[in-house]
């Protein structure tokens, strides 16, 4: 039955479904760095306009003369270097994800090198079993177990993918989790600064923990562009991140007031309501691919009984 050209011809259609896999993968990887690449021009833009400013104050110019004038010199440059630290920090964190961007093109292109001329192998396989069905002699069964080895090669393939795309789930699920934490803690503080005079201590747990959910969230972010990439060979859109400004501390500390503590708050409770929407998707998004996977395990094992059904028969 030409036992070793089945499995030649399984494994180069495997190997052919997994380089077309990530085919797709470099792509959506390849365009999520030109994003982080724009994110970080354009963050990199503004931190240039807050450094001028600075330097505006800092140096003999008419806007450090107006200021001396209006007798606020000091304040407002302590507001254009916090300003410009907050963009500093944000140009730092974009270049951090690009830069993890960047490297995942890497790892995905050399992974699709390393499997080689994969239409060449499978075109030789195709062809080794065509001459092993004629050698035999057997017909339409010896065919059809050809067309099965084909047919179980690319639903391990697939079944591969949407492992990979489950595993890239729960890793954001994870990390959602962790940021939902900090994000409910910092709500917490909020309210009580709001409400009940706070005070230095109360500022000070509520800028740690808004400032632990921003970069909380940020992993979120990483691990919900993963989890993109795996799932764009599958046909499954992803899902939207959350983002938590990083100028949310530095704001309230320069107007600390009942208005800045209210802003504060109602983004914080925002930011909580687009969470729990995220947890939702990604809930539904588990069903998804658990429902995909079973299709796939389902037709993988009708292949196999078919086949057992043709060796047996001959």
């Amino acid at each position: 039955m030409g036992s070793d050209t089945e499995t030649d011809l399984r494994d180069a259609a495997e190997a052919r479904a997994a380089h077309r896999r990530l085919g797709t993968q470099l792509g959506a990887a390849e365009t999520a760095a030109a994003a982080r690449r724009a994110e970080e021009a354009d963050l990199a833009a503004r931190l240039r306009v807050e450094e001028a400013d600075v330097r505006r104050l800092e140096g003999v110019s008419p806007s450090r003369l107006w200021a001396t004038l209006r007798g606020d010199l000091d304040e407002r440059a302590a507001r254009e270097r916090a300003e410009r630290d907050a963009a500093a920090l944000a140009v730092a964190g974009a270049m951090h994800r690009r830069e993890q961007a960047e490297s995942e093109v890497v790892r995905l292109a050399a992974e699709r090198t390393a499997l080689g001329d994969v239409e060449a192998r499978y075109a030789a396989a195709l062809a080794a079993h065509e001459r092993a069905v004629r050698s035999a002699g057997t017909g339409a069964a010896a065919a059809e177990l050809g067309q099965i080895a084909q047919g179980i090669g690319v639903a391990t393939a697939e079944q591969r993918e949407i492992d990979e795309a489950v595993t890239a789930l729960r890793a954001a699920s994870a990390a959602l989790e962790e940021a939902f934490g900090h994000l409910q803690s910092a709500g917490g503080w909020s309210t009580y600064d709001t409400f009940f005079g706070g005070g230095m201590v109360a500022d000070l747990m509520k800028h740690s923990r808004i400032d632990d959910s921003a970069k909380a969230f940020a992993r979120v972010n990483r691990a919900l562009e993963r989890l993109r990439i795996e799932l764009a060979d599958i046909g499954v859109t992803g899902v939207q991140g959350v983002e938590i400004s990083d100028t949310l501390a530095v704001f309230d500390v320069l107007f600390d007031n009942v208005f800045s503590d209210w802003m504060v708050r109602d983004r914080i409770a925002r930011a909580r309501e687009e969470a729990t929407r995220l947890r939702v998707r990604l809930s539904e998004l588990e069903r998804t691919l658990a429902e995909r996977r079973l299709a796939v395990a389902e037709h993988l094992v009708a292949l196999a009984r078919r086949r057992e059904e043709l060796l047996l028969a001959g």
